[in-house]
Parts: structure tokens; sequence; C-alpha cells
């Protein structure tokens, strides 16, 4: 299938769903945590239009160095294979659909969204294998100041998931693992699934994250993070929803730093603690006016930290 542009309207950065295709047959129901592998895309990989260089890259972009650089204001990506990383230049939406991207040492991130609004779907994003990223501090395989709607995307090989700089974006049933551990001590990644930088109405709903390292190798105190990191900037962040995930992995697994107001974290499931310090750190200045039944790997109750 080959790539097509839109002109359609972007939709408006609120964190809240956008109009959305059906998903495939055997994608997780709505409200579920996805199955390892029941994510990302799960076609025919053959049967993708490969994108590797100038001679094959679609209108509104351009091949340079190793990369696709998106200089239209809205794109769409259907069924694609992308061998190398894309920027988002425009200042509408970038959609990507059932594809893969797979990001090389020429690229920052699989995704790297500068600008406007990412929607990516029933895609796989990941590193080129054998092609070690080049930052060694952890960039994301999807990074940002573009708003986001994720949903139902395999994501690995980088060391975050996903960084996300604005707020008011929506990350759904996402599957987050194997992520890249590289460096020494002072100088290594600290890999975290998702990372959020602050900003309003960011909803991270019903996905399985889980940063321990390949093979279930457990926290090995200087890699890993968290499954969740929220370290919003000046601005704070508010309105921050955390429900319905499975999270598993780092020193806490999740992490929440202040100022945050209005934060709801519900339902969430969390995996064993696997030689890291315990499932929740909320440090000073962090605002909860929602915490319930969220539990522990060994069924305790993870009770809202005081």
């Amino acid at each position: 299938m080959a790539p097509t542009t839109t002109t359609t309207t972007p939709p408006k950065a609120t964190g809240q769903p956008v109009k959305q295709p059906a998903p495939p047959v055997g994608a997780p129901g709505p409200g579920t945590v996805p199955a390892p592998g029941s994510v990302g895309f799960r076609g025919d990989a053959a049967a993708l239009k490969v994108i590797d260089g100038p001679g094959n890259a679609p209108a509104g972009t351009k091949w340079n160095a190793g990369q696709l650089q998106v200089i239209a204001n809205d794109l769409v990506l259907d069924g694609v294979s992308v061998k190398g990383g894309i920027t988002f230049q425009g200042g509408g939406t970038l959609t990507i659909r059932n594809s893969i991207v797979e990001g090389n040492r020429s690229s920052q991130s699989a995704v790297l969204g500068l600008k406007g609004h990412l929607d990516i779907s029933d895609s796989t994003l990941r590193w080129k294998a054998g092609d070690t990223p080049g930052n060694t501090w952890g960039n994301g395989a999807v990074h940002g100041d573009s708003t986001m709607t994720l949903r139902r995307n395999d994501i690995s090989g980088t060391p975050d998931g996903i960084q996300n700089g604005p707020g008011r974006s929506l990350i759904e049933q996402n599957w987050i693992h194997d992520l890249a551990r590289l460096g020494t001590y002072p100088n290594n990644t600290h890999n975290d699934g998702i990372q959020s930088y602050g900003g309003p109405d960011l909803i991270i709903r019903n996905n399985r994250i889980d940063i321990e390292g390949p093979d279930g190798v457990a926290y090995d105190g200087t890699h890993q993070n968290g499954a969740v990191f929220v370290q919003p900037g000046g601005g704070g962040a508010s309105n921050l929803q955390v429900v319905g995930n499975f999270l598993a992995g780092g020193g806490y697994i999740m992490r929440l730093e202040g100022p945050i107001t209005g934060a709801v974290v519900t339902d969430n499931k969390f995996g064993p603690i696997t030689g890291g310090w315990g499932e929740v750190l909320v440090e000073k200045n962090v605002g909860i006016t929602a915490w319930s039944n969220n539990v522990a790997d060994s069924g305790k109750a993870v009770n809202k930290p005081s």
C-alpha cells in the first residue's frame, strides 16, 4: 500500500481520543492491557511499502542522511516499512498506521515530533538490530514536543520508550519492552518506559510497560529508572491520569515529581520489584485527587504515598 498525503484538519491537542479506524482483528479489547506480542504491526512485513531512500520517499517528505523528514503539515503513512527514523516538522498531524519504523544511528528517535500532533497506531517502533543508539543517556522511540495519540504500538530497542514534552496526549494499550541498556555509570541510560516532562491532560491508560532487561534481567542498580516517570518542568503538570496499566521494572516502578496537580492513579497492577526499592515514589508538590485499586505483584494493595 503506497503512503498517501491528506489535508485534513489536525485533531485538537486535548489528550482525548481522536477519531480512529477500527482496531485490527485480534487487537486487545477496550479497557484491557495487551498481552506481549498482541499489538504493533502483526501482518506480513514483506507486503509493506519500503521507504529507505530518496527514490521512494513520498510527497511531503525528503530523505536526509538515513532518516525521513516529514515537511508536509499533514501526512498519512499506512502500510509502510521505514528503514530509518522519522522526524516530523509539520504543523498539522503525522499519522502512522499498520507500519514498521526502524530507527538507526542517523536518527535521534524512531519517531521525533518537533511540533504538531503524532497519531500512531498498530505499528512497531524499534531500533535497527546491532545499530547502537548514539545517545547513551536515553532517547525515546517516540520523542518530542508534538502532542501524541499513541495506540496499540509495540515499542522496543531504544533507551526510553516514549518521551512526551507537552502533555495533552493519549498513550493507550501500547507494549513497551526490551529497552536498550547502554553505557556505564555515570554515562549510562536511565531507562524509562514513559517519561513525561509535564503539561496538562496526559493520559497513560491500559499499557503494558516492562523495562526489565532482556530475558527478564532484574533491575541492575544503574540503568533502569521507572516504567512511568513524570518530571515536570517549571510549568508543572496537571490532570495526569495513570489508569489501568501493567507496570514493571526500575528502581521505583512509578516515580512522580512535582509540581503536579489533579493526578488520578487508579487500577494499576505493578510487577515484581526484582531488585528495586518499591512500586511508587512520590516526591514533593504532587497533588493526587484519586488513588484506588493499585495492586502489587504480591496481591497486596499499593497504598497512596503519604
